[in-house]
This record gives C-alpha cells, sequence and structure tokens, in this order.
C-alpha cells in the first residue's frame, strides 16, 4: 500500500512540474516555438491567443520550415510590465526573435498582431 501511494504522490508532483513548465512569458515562448518546430497546431494554439493561430494558419507548413532554419533556441529573455511582456528568442543559427505576450485567464499566450508589426 505504501509503494501505491508513494507511486501516487510522484505521479502527482511530476504532473505539478509539467503544469507548472509554462508559467512564465520565457517558458510559454519555447513551448511556442517547438509546437511550430514540429507544425503541431493544436499545441500552438494552447499557447497563443485565437488571432495568433488564425495568422499561423495562414502560413501553414512554412511556419515548421522558418523554424527548422532558425535551429534551437540558445537563450530566451523576457521583460514583463504587468498583463503584457516581450519575450526575446535567440535561435543557433543567430537569429533573434521578438514575441509579444499578454496574459489571457491568468495564463501567458503569444500574441503576434500582423497590424502593428
Amino acid at each position: 500500500m505504501k509503494k501505491v501511494v508513494l507511486g501516487l504522490g510522484v505521479v502527482l508532483v511530476l504532473v505539478l512540474v509539467g503544469c507548472a513548465a509554462a508559467s512564465t512569458p520565457s517558458a510559454v515562448a519555447k513551448k511556442f516555438y517547438e509546437a511550430a518546430g514540429k507544425n503541431d497546431s493544436k499545441m500552438m494554439a494552447e499557447y497563443a491567443t485565437p488571432d495568433t493561430v488564425a495568422i499561423m494558419a495562414m502560413f501553414g507548413e512554412k511556419v515548421s520550415g522558418m523554424m527548422a532554419a532558425y535551429g534551437k533556441i540558445d537563450s530566451v529573455s523576457e521583460v514583463i510590465d504587468g498583463d503584457t511582456a516581450v519575450v526575446t528568442v535567440k535561435f543557433s543559427n543567430g537569429e533573434e526573435s521578438d514575441l509579444d505576450m499578454i496574459k489571457v485567464d491568468g495564463k501567458w499566450k503569444v500574441n503576434v498582431d500582423m497590424e502593428n508589426k
């Protein structure tokens, strides 16, 4: 019985750590770019505003091709101002990208706005 309780405790901790992993703007940006690199629109939608998802859908598979060209993420920095943030992502190919983020229902989301870009 003790082993079952201990096993459930370990699973619960892992689940909680996994859920908390994307609680900062930087963590959300990383998850978003990982999903884009895999052309996983469902996962991207979890980390983006609905408007951003619609914009990304327009580009389709080009997004995963762009992500492959960037390479891996080398570093991420963020500047938070209330319910908005800007995350700067530096890639292994030397490219740098800024992502606007907003808090929606307490969760950070990527917010791409074609009118302001």
